[in-house]
Order: structure tokens, then C-alpha cells, then sequence
């Protein structure tokens, strides 16, 4: 009489590979919703301010999604050009969470210089938008 599962092709060979795939399975899937929340939130990120609470509600998903990412793929053994390109995407999106963070925190600067661009029709006009939003003009009042 043989048992079961003790041989190389045995049931518990089987449910061991199964389990690398499923693990492989699952950081692909996490992989693919860091990218995609990623490039939500970057399309987002340019569009007039009440949309930028969704990119940011976006890219701080894409953080968390990424880490997770990260971490499945480190415990999937997936090739090391996927940890370093899933690092460089969470440092982007750390920088994206940043500078979205900062517009939509200083709302009244950004609203101000928003609609300051929506209404300048010539270079001068534009710079001198981008000079308001250096001095942090709508700040005050």
C-alpha cells in the first residue's frame, strides 16, 4: 500500500504549487490596482478643485495599495524589476500625495489661483497668477 501525498506528483506537491500561484495571482491583482488608482489619481490631480479631493482620495488609496503590492510581490518572489519599478511608483505616488495634500489643505490659495488662470488670456496674465500663488494670495481673506 502507497500513501498519498508523501510521492513528488502526490496531492501535497500539487497544493504547494497551487499556493505559489494563488500568491503570484494575488500580487498581480495588487499590482494592477496600484497602477491603475495610481494613474487615476495623477488624471485627476489635473482637473479644478473639487475634483482634486478625489485624487487625493485616490492616490492615498494608491499608497496603500501599493504597499500591500510591494509586500505580496516580495513574498511571491516576483523578479526584482517589479520591486524596484513597485518602489519607484510608491515614491511617485508619496510625491503625488504630497503635492495634492498641499492644494487641496491650502483650498483658497489654489481657488484663487484656479480661477486667476481660467481668466488670463495672455503670458503676463499667467505670470502674474504664478506670482499670486507664490505669495499665497487668497490666504488672507
Amino acid at each position: 500500500m502507497t500513501q498519498q501525498g508523501t510521492g513528488r506528483g502526490g496531492p501535497g506537491h500539487a497544493a504547494a504549487g497551487q499556493k505559489r500561484t494563488d500568491g503570484d495571482a494575488s500580487a498581480r491583482l495588487w499590482l494592477r490596482l496600484f497602477l491603475l488608482t495610481l494613474l487615476g489619481a495623477v488624471l485627476a490631480s489635473t482637473m479644478m478643485l473639487p475634483w482634486k479631493v478625489l485624487a487625493l482620495v485616490l492616490a492615498l488609496f494608491a499608497l496603500g495599495a501599493g504597499v500591500v503590492a510591494l509586500v505580496k510581490a516580495i513574498g511571491a518572489k516576483l523578479p526584482r524589476l517589479v520591486l524596484v519599478a513597485t518602489s519607484l511608483g510608491l515614491a511617485a505616488t508619496l510625491f503625488l500625495v504630497t503635492g495634492i495634500g498641499a492644494s487641496v489643505l491650502l483650498w483658497r490659495v489654489t481657488q484663487t489661483y484656479e480661477d486667476c488662470m481660467s481668466r488670463a488670456l495672455t503670458l503676463e496674465a499667467q505670470g502674474q497668477c504664478e506670482d499670486g500663488l507664490r505669495d499665497l494670495d487668497g490666504l488672507s481673506g
